[in-house]
């Protein structure tokens, strides 16, 4: 497996005044890793796998072997996705050579955006049950059910009748997609927000996800993220 880092240049995106730019530092990329390619307007184009190539290359193909869209020369992508780490990463590039099978990506660059996190934190809405775990401060440890707001890779934000404190840890099940087994996860309470009717929001970071588990996750929510956007262009 061949990795790619620390030869691309950052370069910052527009942002609202005042706002932070991301991080400087160069992903590290490796041949397999499932990426979102879209457009610099955030339009998703397709998903499919990179390959590292020489000479700061990438190659993007996909997965299910369904032709590509025709590449304009030269125009200009985003291409999304995780690291290893489970630390998210945004980077452009010029689109080379190109098929029906494949596209080769020139020219890469650090895209630098403080809401870099959120390209890949989906809404969700979703039903879904969660329980303590560990060390709790709380009384009562049923299974109660509970809303997931969003997720991505890395945590959630958990709406709840149950009272967490900061620290504290739960284990949530959630049914991301109908065909798939439920996500079993433990999460920390990052952050708490009371909202109406006796309910709290929770910031919560995941814990525990094996690597296996967590490129499911990244796999639904990126399928999430599909239907949506494909219902918004139907």
């Amino acid at each position: 497996m061949k990795f790619f880092k620390g030869t691309l240049r950052a370069v910052p995106e527009k942002t609202a005044a005042g706002g932070q730019k991301g991080s400087k530092e160069a992903p590290e990329l490796s041949s397999g890793m499932k990426v979102e390619v879209l457009t610099m307007e955030n339009h998703l184009l397709f998903v499919g796998r990179l390959k590292v190539l020489d000479g700061g290359v990438l190659e993007m193909r996909r997965d299910t072997g369904d032709p590509l869209p025709q590449a304009l020369y030269n125009s200009k992508v985003k291409l999304r996705g995780f690291q290893r780490n489970s630390q998210p990463f945004c980077i452009t590039g010029t689109v080379g050579k190109s098929s029906r099978d494949f596209w080769q990506i020139e020219n890469l660059q650090i895209l630098q955006s403080r809401e870099n996190r959120s390209f890949f934190r989906q809404n969700t809405d979703l039903d879904a049950r969660v329980m303590p775990s560990g060390h709790y401060r709380g009384v009562g440890r049923e299974l109660t059910e509970c809303k997931v707001l969003d997720v991505s890779a890395g945590g959630a934000r958990v709406l709840s009748r149950n009272v967490y404190l900061e620290g504290d840890r739960f284990q949530l099940e959630a049914e991301l997609l109908p065909d798939e087994r439920p996500f079993t996860v433990v999460c920390q309470v990052l952050r708490v927000t009371p909202r109406k009717g006796f309910k709290y929001e929770y910031g919560c970071k995941f814990e525990g996800l094996s690597e296996q588990e967590q490129q499911r996750l990244l796999r639904a929510v990126f399928t999430i993220q599909r239907k949506i956007l494909q219902a918004q262009r139907d």
